[in-house]
């Protein structure tokens, strides 16, 4: 589950993750019920259907909200990546998204030429160069971004420079639908 804003004890945060254990059942039957937890299906499309507490109201269909079913995200490595090269890449479906994207490198020794050598792109154009430190396993803040998509655009991190010998190239997109 995807929470747009968490509380802490620290104020509030933008978009982080909840995990909710839960069966899934790929044969996505007609009626879904609440189990021990929540139960989790799978429709013929690919949209993921669930129940998150007691019986569906006479009425309400138990189909999870567009704006969700079209949220996804991705994760990716390269090692020793050439200039240019796709790290982490997602298509999503047309509309308004969230975007938010980690870059670091995890394997290696990156050399200083390597600070900030990675870039955020929609549709092959550079939206901004992410802040990556040349330390492998260093993690720098997330990047957040509002776009509209129009359902062909991709949007990707791509290396800029080619990289050290091998340094491990790490990327995660996640694109939350708002509209």
């Amino acid at each position: 589950m995807i929470a747009r804003e968490l509380q802490g004890a620290g104020g509030s945060r933008g978009l982080g993750t909840i995990v909710f254990p839960a069966t899934v059942n790929a044969a996505d039957p007609a009626a879904l019920t609440d189990g021990d937890l929540s139960l989790l299906s799978i429709d013929a499309n690919g949209r993921l259907r669930c129940v998150l507490s007691g019986p569906t109201p006479a009425g309400i269909v138990g189909v999870q909200p567009a704006v969700l079913v079209d949220s996804l995200g991705v994760a990716g490595r390269v090692v020793a990546p050439a200039a240019a090269t796709v790290i982490a890449t997602l298509t999503p479906a047309a509309g308004t998204y969230d975007i938010q994207v980690f870059a670091s490198y995890d394997a290696g020794a990156p050399a200083a030429a390597e600070i900030n050598n990675m870039q955020f792109r929609k549709g092959g154009a550079v939206v901004t160069v992410l802040q990556v430190l040349s330390v492998a396993n260093a993690y720098s803040p997330a990047r957040n971004f509002r776009l509209v998509l129009g359902g062909a655009t991709a949007i990707d991190v791509q290396s800029i420079g080619a990289s050290t010998a091998g340094v491990g190239y790490s990327a995660q997109i996640t694109a939350i639908r708002v509209a």
